[in-house]
């Protein structure tokens, strides 16, 4: 090896030390960045994901809602119904008992029975 080879290595291995200790700083800054960006992701699907659940939450209160008036509709529909055919069923009841009297009554006026 020649002396001016000699006085340059320190110097060269020097400038190459550098140089990765300055790659390895560039690769450091460059995971905490990813890092950042992962974290900002993640934050911004985890703050995605409650709002989802949340309208989630509101639509399924609004449906239940909505099942439980047609729900009570429908009751109140089937309560009018069994009064209306209770009515209609007393109706006729007394419709039948009023035509046996009048059938009796009539056979009695024209002698048609003897009255029991």
């Amino acid at each position: 090896m020649s002396e001016d080879n000699r006085d340059q290595s320190p110097e060269l291995a020097e400038a190459a030390m550098n140089r990765v200790l300055t790659a390895e700083q560039d690769a450091a800054r460059a995971i905490e960045q990813c890092e950042r960006e992962a974290d900002a992701i993640l934050q911004a699907a985890r703050q995605r994901a409650r709002r989802i659940a949340s309208r989630t939450d509101e639509r399924i209160t609004l449906i239940n809602q909505r099942i439980r008036q047609r729900l009570q509709k429908q009751l109140a529909e089937a309560d009018r119904q069994a009064r209306r055919s209770e009515h209609e069923d007393a109706d006729d009841s007394r419709t039948a008992r009023l035509d046996e009297v009048v059938a009796g009554l009539a056979a009695r006026l024209t002698g048609g029975a003897d009255g029991d």
